[in-house]
């Protein structure tokens, strides 16, 4: 047996580690390049770029860079092109190479893989995990080295020492073989071997037919021969997987006399690739199937559904609300109601061939194609292999909707949960596997729109209704990165004095040839995309500013309400935008009121308290918006720190009509005044509906009678002349 060549050496230990490692980044986006080199460099990391295949390997020849990430699509020599290039060169057998790809599709990953891939990454890049993607790659090539280290120095050891050796007799059926033969099949001390079949009786009954077979075989043949069999483990070890490799002996040009070869346990391997496999196809949280096993089962189903001329259905579900479990019971209790979830689906799934006679649609051929996959988050997808109606997949969701709404148990907390369910039918919905999962998410997405927990077929309107929101939320974006959109004011007015205590910042949006929109229409978009948070500070800032803008140009100071969405409450840090909007625009933080709704502070009482208590620190005020719609406790009202309530139009609207209203709208007034607190009368649009109020000793009012949302300059044009003729003549009456 030779020595190692230096050469060989080299190519199992590790490299001595730079000060700061290189990566070539081959791409032909300057753009893309430009982004990933701040990033990188930020993060340590020498940067070398690269326009095309050709010219990445040439830099790698020339630096023998840490790292490579290579595009996919580039001119000249694309990246699997490139990729190839490198892993013949002597040091690119082992280079980290990340694959950035805009495709999406399983083979192109598949080819990637199939070129040298060490792992991939689709467009477009979050630049902010680029390095740690990097340098979590870098670390497991120095265990990698590290590991091809080791490995030759046991290959070298057990090539000498011929671990785990055998030779069979096959004239008399005698087994010779090595201590260490007997260490890998955990023989005693005191058992013995003698004959061929002693081995055999050794292996499972299910592979030793496979392999006295095999044996056989390769002895009459002349031949070489491996397999690999499971032999029973030791007290509670569960079966081990071997695997045994044997050459044919004797003398030339007669028949093989004797058979020798090696043995040895590949449980860990064979297990590491099951793990592997399940990594790749199945979900850590739920051990469901993941996206890729369940593109590979669809894909099969749409043969079988081809070839067959049958129908399958795809249950595309989203649970409601399971983010409040997240942020109120922490990731933990999430994953828990994951499981729980994963458990009733599949056990519906698995019911659903025999709950009913009146639909008997799931047939033995269809059995193995159904699947419960989950996609990520709280989206899970059931793929029904084998319908007779579209009313059977209808059945199927309802049996889920009522599983999922029998409350759980995490911890000692019970929760109640629901679902939304969008279902697409083969081939109604779609021919191809993208087309139905697209056909089931928007007719999911229509079930969200209409009220939540329920299931909704596509339909060609739905899927119109879904190309207009989307295009809806795309031109949304656009107006609130390219400042499209304005601000209206409406005042409030102390009912106490008459004079103008206060205004109202209000959004709006005017969409060019489309007109305005509703804000009732694009402010719930804005919430559901999260388009919100970057809306919600924008009017945060302007409304500032257009208020230390009047300051500074005369007008008295009035305080500037500004709305704040349940998404922006829970999803951004609300303390830090107002920060940010009272020190860009100057203005006293006095004179910035939030408001937010009750139902809002409702939904995590404690986490609101404490959130409400850190926005009266810096100076500001707090109102309740829309207060007697939701479901208030007085319990909590009395804790909050806030300054006002706002009666909520609803119940101002017929005061002088509807003694309940009188009643109502009398009793939030007393009680808040006995709270403390400030009361605003919102929709007041008649004279009689001020007087009563005024009788009430409300604080504040507004609505229609007093102005309504203007411009900034009308604005002004009305505060002077409110401030000069007073009320009625301002409101035109």
């Amino acid at each position: 047996m030779s020595a190692s060549s230096p050469q060989s050496l080299q190519m199992v230990m590790p490299l001595v580690q730079r000060v700061r490692p290189i990566v070539l980044h081959v791409d032909d986006d300057i753009a893309s390049l430009m982004m990933a080199e701040g990033a990188l460099e930020d993060a340590g990391f020498d940067v070398l770029h690269a326009a095309d295949g050709i010219e990445a390997i040439d830099k790698f020849r020339e630096f023998e860079p840490d790292l490579v990430i290579m595009d996919a699509v580039m001119p000249v020599m694309d990246g699997f092109a490139a990729i190839n290039g490198i892993r013949k060169l002597p040091l690119g057998m082992h280079v980290p190479i990340l694959m950035i790809t805009g495709l999406d599709d399983l083979d192109s990953i598949t080819r990637a893989y199939d070129e040298g891939a060490t792992d991939f990454l689709t467009k477009p890049i979050n630049f902010f995990i680029l390095p740690h993607r990097v340098q979590y790659m870098l670390r497991s090539k120095l265990t990698a080295d590290e590991l091809r280290a080791s490995q030759f120095k046991l290959d070298n050891a057990q090539r000498i020492a011929r671990l785990g050796n055998w030779e069979w007799c096959v004239c008399t059926g005698d087994l010779s073989w090595s201590r260490e033969f007997g260490r890998v099949l955990h023989l005693q001390e005191n058992q013995t071997m003698q004959v061929w079949d002693d081995f055999l009786e050794k292996i499972v009954d299910a592979d030793r037919p496979t392999v006295r077979m095999l044996a056989e075989q390769a002895v009459e043949e002349s031949q070489s021969f491996n397999i690999e069999f499971s032999v029973p483990g030791n007290h509670d070890e569960s079966m081990r997987r071997i695997r045994l490799e044997a050459e044919p002996h004797g003398v030339e040009g007669d028949p093989c006399t004797h058979m020798m070869g090696t043995i040895q346990d590949i449980t860990e391997r064979t297990d590491a690739q099951k793990q592997i496999h399940n990594l790749a196809y199945f979900d850590l949280v739920t051990g469901l199937p993941n996206r890729a096993q369940l593109n590979e089962q669809l894909r099969y189903t749409l043969k079988l559904a081809k070839r067959s001329d049958n129908k399958f259905a795809l249950l595309f579900l989203d649970l409601d609300h399971f983010k409040q479990v997240n942020d109120s019971l922490g990731h933990d209790a999430g994953d828990d109601l994951l499981q729980q979830v994963s458990a009733r689906l599949t056990q519906v799934v698995r019911d659903s061939d025999t709950v009913s006679t009146e639909s008997e649609f799931i047939t033995d051929e269809s059995d193995s194609q159904h699947t419960v996959a989950r996609l990520g988050g709280d989206e899970f997808v059931v793929l029904l292999g084998q319908v007779n109606r579209a009313e059977d997949a209808a059945r199927v969701a309802e049996r889920i909707a009522q599983s999922i709404r029998v409350p759980y148990q995490l911890g000692d907390q019970m929760v109640s949960l629901t679902t939304t369910i969008g279902i697409s039918v083969y081939p109604a919905d779609g021919n191809n596997a993208e087309n139905l999962m697209k056909s089931a998410d928007v007719a999911m997405y229509h079930a969200k729109e209409s009220g939540r927990n329920g299931y909704q077929f596509y339909s060609r309107e739905i899927h119109e209704q879904a190309i207009a929101r989307f295009s809806l939320e795309n031109e949304l974006k656009d107006a609130i990165e390219n400042n499209l959109l304005t601000l209206v004011y409406q005042p409030k007015v102390n009912l106490c004095d008459g004079s103008v205590s206060g205004v109202e910042a209000l959004v709006r949006w005017d969409r060019g040839e489309h007109g305005a929109v509703n804000p009732a229409d694009f402010i719930p978009l804005a919430e559901e995309t999260g388009l919100i948070l970057p809306l919600g500070r924008w009017v945060l800032r302007e409304a500032s500013l257009q208020m230390q803008a009047w300051i500074d140009g005369g007008v008295s100071p009035l305080v500037m309400a500004v709305n704040c969405s349940s998404v922006q409450f829970t999803r951004s840090d609300m303390i830090a935008d107002i920060n940010e909007a009272i020190a860009y625009s100057g203005l006293d933080s006095r004179l910035l009121e939030i408001e937010l709704t009750e139902s809002l502070l409702l939904q995590d009482p404690e986490l609101g308290i404490r959130i409400l208590r850190d926005m009266k620190a810096l100076g500001i005020q707090v109102a309740i918006d829309d207060f007697g719609t939701g479901f208030s406790s007085l319990s909590y009202l009395k804790r909050l720190p806030v300054d006002k309530l706002k009666i909520d139009s609803s119940f101002v609207k017929d005061l002088g009509i509807d003694s309940g209203d009188v009643a109502i709208v009398s009793a939030i007034i007393t009680l808040s005044h006995n709270l403390n607190l400030s009361v605003v009368a919102e929709g007041v649009e008649t004279q009689q509906q001020y007087d009563i109020l005024h009788g009430f000793d409300c604080n504040e009012a507004q609505g229609f009678l007093i102005g309504r949302p203007m411009p900034a300059e009308e604005f002004e044009r009305w505060l002077l002349d409110y401030t000069q003729t007073g009320l009625k003549k301002a409101s035109g009456l």
